[in-house]
C-alpha cells in the first residue's frame, strides 16, 4: 500500500478532517507534511523518526516513550526492512483522532478501499490482512489479520462478499477487539495486539 494508492485515496477533505481532529493545526500543514513525506519516500515506506515526528505533532499529549514503543513495533524488523508503511500513519491519525468513531472509521474505510469504488472486496480484505501481518500484528495477543476477516464477516450483512462503508463501520464497532480499541484509544492497548 504505497504512496500512489494513498495519494489517490486521500484528498483535501481528508486532510481537513485530520486538521480538525488532531493537533495538526490546519489543512495546509497536513497537506505540506503529506506532500513532504510522499516526496521523501516514493516507495511508501518511512523511517521511524519521521513516523514519530508526525505522530507526536498530531498527538502531543501521547508520551514519547509510548510513541517510541509503537514505532519500534511497527518497524517489525523481524519481517521487514525496518521501515514503516506510510499507510500506517494515515490509519493511526484517523484511529486516534478526536472525531466521532463512525467518522474516524469512515475515513479509515477509504484507506482500505483500494480501487475507490465504495466497497471493500475480498481481494482488498486480503491486502488489509497482509498489511497487518507485515506489521507483525498477527503474532501477539490478538491476530489482527484474523480479526479483520471476522470484521468482514460480521459487517457483510447481505453476504455479497464486499463491505460498504456502513457495513465496515458496523463490523468494526461490533467486533469485540476492534470496538474495545476504538473506545480506549491508548497506545498500550494497541501495542497489546502485537
Amino acid at each position: 500500500m504505497g504512496n500512489a494508492q494513498a495519494r489517490r485515496r486521500l484528498n483535501a477533505k481528508d486532510f481537513q478532517y485530520i486538521a480538525n481532529n488532531t493537533a495538526l493545526l490546519n489543512m495546509q500543514i497536513v497537506t505540506e507534511y503529506f506532500t513532504e513525506l510522499t516526496q521523501k519516500y516514493p516507495d511508501g515506506k518511512m523511517q521511524a523518526e519521521d513516523f514519530k515526528k508526525i505522530f507526536h505533532l498530531a498527538f502531543p499529549e501521547r508520551k514519547q516513550d509510548k510513541v517510541d514503543q509503537l514505532a519500534e513495533k511497527l518497524r517489525n524488523v523481524e519481517k521487514t526492512d525496518g521501515t514503516i508503511p506510510m499507510f500506517t500513519i494515515a490509519m493511526l491519525l484517523f484511529w486516534f483522532s478526536d472525531g466521532p468513531v463512525d467518522e474516524n472509521l469512515a475515513e479509515m474505510f477509504k484507506l482500505f478501499d483500494e480501487d475507490g469504488n465504495g466497497s471493500i472486496s475480498i481481494q482488498e480484505l486480503l491486502s488489509m490482512m497482509a498489511f497487518f501481518i507485515e506489521l507483525g500484528m498477527d503474532t501477539g495477543n490478538v491476530d489482527m489479520a484474523k480479526t479483520m476477516a471476522e470484521v468482514f464477516s460480521i459487517g457483510d450483512i447481505n453476504k455479497d462478499e464486499k463491505l460498504s462503508k456502513v457495513e465496515f463501520v458496523q463490523g468494526m464497532k461490533q467486533h469485540p477487539v476492534t470496538s474495545k480499541l476504538l473506545s480506549v484509544k491508548k497506545i498500550d492497548d494497541l501495542l497489546a495486539t502485537f
